[in-house]
């Protein structure tokens, strides 16, 4: 069994009123599985069961907004609304991170809906969820085997297109994906560029340290060091220049992550951060290379010769 859930949707907008209070909101008649489709988080009270469906109760489950609105300060549960001529009790209390639109939905079970349009069977849409283990390719397929079973049921032509739609949402996920997919590789190119500007600084940086300290190095070979005690030398201050830009860097990088919080939101970007291991990964590659970088300048420095760098002006 590939279906992990499915539920109805029956969409109707209407005045609800509670005493002296009301307000146009939109009513969605749908079943238990409806808590998952949406993510709905229950405040107060409870969802809709199966009893519920079953017995075609008149319960209803509004937002948190749609409690505000009529009830004020006033617990909501246990409470009851008119909605389109009909007393509902008020079960249940939910919060939705979608939205203050989302928060003025009033649920209620699908069967009562129909109930209430003279006991019809139709429904505006059903959504139905797959199990993840299938993967996309199994998606697809049960796309496919779920178009065929509806067609053949409602007796649609084959031919016809606009008979029956169906929104797979396994399909746009894998195109997203592969947008992620290609923004990490330019993610990844501009990394490594910045890598690479920064092992030239460095090298830069060092070229130039060891032009200024001609003459000391001079001096150091004269009174004894090897080309080994040179080379050590330029290599220290080049790990120690990477590490701490490279540190400094890493925290400067992650405090701005933090203070753009959900800044990138107009852009679908929400809580960007990065990885501890990957930001440690990158320093450390710096300082890798960074060292590479050293060694160039320092072994030039290494085969010097004592009298040529005492000349040097």
């Amino acid at each position: 069994m590939v279906v992990e859930y499915i539920t109805p949707r029956i969409n109707r907008s209407g005045l609800v009123k509670y005493k002296e209070e009301s307000n146009t909101y939109t009513t969605q008649a749908v079943a238990p599985g409806h808590l998952f489709a949406e993510k709905t988080i229950i405040m107060k009270g409870r969802y809709l069961n199966k009893s519920d469906i079953i017995d075609r109760s008149k319960y209803a489950v509004i937002g948190r907004l749609v409690e505000e609105d009529l009830f004020g300060n006033d617990n909501a549960i246990g409470k009851y609304i008119n909605i389109a001529g009909s007393a509902f009790k008020v079960i249940g209390v939910f919060q939705d991170d979608g939205g203050d639109n989302v928060e003025r939905l009033i649920y209620i079970p699908y069967t009562t809906r129909q109930l209430m349009e003279k006991n019809t069977d139709k429904i505006d849409m059903f959504i139905v969820a797959f199990k993840p283990q299938i993967g996309y390719s199994g998606a697809m397929a049960f796309e496919r085997s779920l178009m065929k079973y509806l067609r053949d049921k409602k007796f649609i032509h084959a031919d016809d297109q606009n008979g029956i739609f169906i929104r797979n949402v396994a399909d746009q996920l894998q195109q997203n994906q592969q947008f992620a997919g290609v923004l990490q590789i330019i993610v990844a190119i501009v990394a490594f560029g910045t890598i690479i500007a920064g092992i030239i600084g460095i090298s830069n940086i060092m070229v130039f340290v060891v032009k200024e300290r001609t003459k000391e190095l001079g001096i150091r070979k004269a009174l004894g060091a090897t080309p080994g005690n040179v080379i050590s030398t330029i290599l220290l201050e080049s790990v120690f220049i990477t590490t701490i830009s490279g540190f400094f860097g890493m925290l400067i990088g992650i405090a701005l992550l933090r203070s753009l919080d959900d800044g990138l939101e107009d852009y679908f970007i929400t809580n960007p951060y990065i990885n501890t291991g990957t930001a440690l990964f990158a320093t450390l590659l710096l300082v890798l290379f960074g060292a590479i970088a050293g060694y160039v300048p320092a072994s030039r420095a290494a085969r010097i010769k004592p009298i040529v760098a005492l000349r040097d002006e």
